[in-house]
């Protein structure tokens, strides 16, 4: 068996349905019929998600505790293996290891830069659980069984990891008609390099927790920097991100040219 692409069945429940790229792919078109329709029929345009407590609660925390028990009944119902953790740890270069570093770096100088001291511990709650949220089912939904679903069928694991990190970035499309316009497409491109970072963060650990807490705290500070962030500190977030792009732009090159063979 394909050391990386899974584990021994012996002593695994069979699955009930076997992971495939189509299932992958469907489980995230369900999703997104589900937490994007829930944001869409709210009415709320994407830029005034957070400008209060309410919309918070209406276009995130809502819809994403729903996907996230939705994504978990999958799983438990489906019987699949290698969600939580790796069950063979694949080799970290220096190379992969920049990206994430520098990923988590990034989110420092965001979060110093918030004004906190104009922020309602009331909206601050709804924005934490959000992230929380968004952490928690994005990971599983793409780190998790997107993924797990591309490492079906003896496939390279270089693939597996560019096709996740694809699909990650086209997810982030529904923004573009909430609200976002013509900028949502820059998001999409950023979505698609830190999708590639949080798996690094997964493979590096052999855990989804790690992806899911990163992941987590990004968008805490993108949430709360994008309405209450100034200064020095805060007009650095750009370039900070640029080297994020670029080191991530080198792991994946790295990996399509080491991992294109399939690991046995």
């Amino acid at each position: 068996m394909n050391a990386v692409h899974g584990k021994s069945t012996q002593g695994v429940r069979a699955h009930r349905i076997a992971p495939t790229p189509l299932v992958g792919i469907a489980v995230v078109i369900a999703y997104i019929i589900v937490v994007a329709g829930m944001q869409f029929t709210s009415g709320i345009d994407y830029g005034d998600w957070f400008a209060t407590t309410d919309n918070v609660y209406r276009t995130a925390v809502i819809p994403l505790a729903v996907g996230s028990v939705l994504l978990v009944a999958f799983l438990f119902w489906v019987r699949w293996d290698s969600i939580w953790r790796d069950s063979v740890r694949l080799p970290m270069s220096v190379v992969l290891w920049v990206p994430p570093i520098l990923f988590g770096l990034a989110i420092v100088p965001r979060l110093i830069a918030v004004d906190w001291a104009v922020i309602g511990a009331d909206l601050l709650v709804a924005v934490a659980l959000t992230a929380v949220l968004v952490g928690f089912a994005e990971e599983v939904l793409f780190r998790g069984i997107f993924l797990r679903s591309m490492r079906s069928g003896g496939r390279p694991e270089a693939w597996c990891a560019l096709w996740t990190a694809v699909a990650f970035g086209l997810f982030h499309i529904p923004n573009i008609f909430m609200g976002q316009g013509p900028s949502g497409i820059f998001q999409v491109v950023l979505a698609t390099f830190s999708g590639f970072v949080l798996y690094l963060f997964r493979r590096g650990f052999g855990l989804i927790v790690v992806a899911m807490f990163f992941h987590g705290l990004w968008d805490f500070s993108v949430f709360l920097d994008g309405d209450f962030g100034d200064g020095v500190l805060h007009d650095l977030s750009l370039p900070a991100l640029l080297l994020v792009v670029i080191a991530t732009a080198a792991a994946a090159v790295v990996i399509v040219k080491r991992e294109r063979a399939v690991v046995q």
